[in-house]
């Protein structure tokens, strides 16, 4: 395949010379020979050509509560909708007038707690729940952070 790059997944630097499919921490990855030869891996089995893919293993459910991404926007339309002003609306939820101004302008996003209250005032809904399984490769639920948190793909 002439013309197309190979990228070393651990370094992300374009591979000269032999890739190696390698196990690192459980993972297989394709890595150039400085990292194959630094990193504690090992030679992985070629793929298997014919193998049923495996299913995969129940994780645990994960339960979160997200602010919108368009908060500032929905925050102020309904503060205007209502004739509020932020020094108000401040008052009406226990907090000061320059914490309304930020959440408005983007640069502060409120946290869950002072969300609902300003979804009670405003009536307005800011809060979302997400729900997720999460699967670690082991088919353990992990919270520990891993190559796949960290790493950018690169598209050419």
């Amino acid at each position: 395949m002439k013309g197309q790059v190979l990228y070393c997944e651990m370094c992300g630097q374009p591979i000269r010379g032999r890739a190696y499919r390698a196990i690192v921490e459980g993972a297989e990855m394709v890595l150039c020979e400085r990292c194959f030869t630094s990193v504690k891996a090992k030679l992985a089995p070629p793929p298997k050509k014919s193998s049923p893919k495996p299913q995969r293993p129940k994780g645990k459910k994960v339960v979160e509560y997200v602010i919108a991404e368009d908060y500032a926007k929905r925050v102020r339309e309904a503060r205007e909708r209502l004739g509020l002003s932020r020094r108000e609306l401040g008052m009406k939820v226990g907090e000061h007038e320059t914490v309304i101004k930020r959440i408005e302008l983007g640069r502060l996003e409120p946290d869950l707690e002072l969300a609902k209250k300003l979804e009670k005032v405003l009536g307005i809904e800011l809060i979302r729940k997400v729900e997720y399984e999460e699967i670690a490769p082991s088919g353990k639920p992990s919270t520990e952070l891993t190559f796949g948190d960290v790493v950018v793909l690169r598209k050419d």
